[in-house]
């Protein structure tokens, strides 16, 4: 069963060969590699010239401008031959048995499926969402349960539409989202499956206004859908992303709305700063 995966890539340097390596490492080896340079300067496609003559299972495309990553994304899946289809980050890394064990587990009457993970820092790496989860509309527009890569056909991504290339924020949250409302509910095998590293000194996506508006959007998209107590939890993480001081009121509200486990992880990580009275 041909699966193929997806690559957006942008001057990223070794950490794409770390990324690469592992997806040809794979021990479901049926698989096809499609990555976009979206526009890079430092040699990528070089190193995609590469890959390219040592295993034909690697496809490289380049977009002469960058155009975003959601883009690269679409670009891909939409030349992609495989009926299933998932992406990587370029600066993460699947265990050699993610696709073997997603293909296993999947089963059609689920929108997707995706894994828990390891959440890898320079002094740890911690095992992340590793409880096996049926993945509601309800439970996904209180937080985003599917962490960032799903295994889905092909075929319900085209239909949806692909990554919106108009947001600037929560892509990811906002494409699994819209295929659960397409699909029905989506299947988390609580077994960590793939590396998702930070603090490795390269950008990550992260600004104050791109999530501001990639928040907004979202609401604007899926709010009709949510419940005041959805409302709530999107406050939170949107104050988490930008580090942005709770009133007590604000904190006390938050915790009682549920996911306080995940809460007080992220509070734990960003820490807790609280508006002078």
């Amino acid at each position: 069963m041909l699966i193929s995966v997806y690559m957006p890539t942008h001057n990223r340097g070794p950490l794409l060969c770390r990324a690469i390596d592992s997806v040809l490492a794979q021990t479901h080896d049926d698989l096809e590699l499609l990555i976009v340079d979206d526009g890079s300067s430092d040699g990528t496609w070089d190193v995609l010239q590469n890959y390219m003559a040592k295993d034909d299972r690697v496809r490289a495309f380049r977009n002469e401008t960058p155009k975003g990553a959601c883009a690269a994304r679409n670009r891909a899946i939409k030349a992609a031959r495989g009926k299933f289809v998932t992406g990587l980050d370029d600066d993460d890394t699947f265990l050699p048995e993610r696709l073997a064990l997603l293909l296993k587990h999947y089963d059609s009457q689920y929108a997707f499926i995706c894994s828990g993970y390891f959440w890898v820092t320079q002094k740890r790496s911690k095992p992340t969402m590793c409880v096996d989860k049926v993945i509601t509309l309800d439970s996904q527009l209180d937080a985003n349960h599917a962490t960032n890569q799903v295994f889905v056909e092909r075929s319900r991504m085209l239909d949806i539409g692909g990554f919106d290339e108009e947001l600037v924020a929560l892509q990811d949250y906002d494409c699994f989202t819209r295929l659960i409302k397409a699909y029905g509910p989506a299947f988390r095998l609580g077994q960590p499956l793939q590396n998702i590293f930070v603090e490795h000194g390269g950008p990550r996506i992260s600004s104050q206004r791109k999530s501001r508006l990639g928040f907004a959007r979202f609401m604007q998209k899926h709010g009709a859908d949510m419940q005041r107590r959805q409302r709530i939890n999107h406050s939170f993480w949107l104050k988490m992303r930008l580090q942005e001081p709770f009133s007590l009121a604000e904190l006390l509200l938050s915790l009682t709305t549920g996911h306080l486990k995940m809460k007080l992880g992220h509070l734990y990580r960003y820490g807790l700063k609280l508006k002078s009275s």
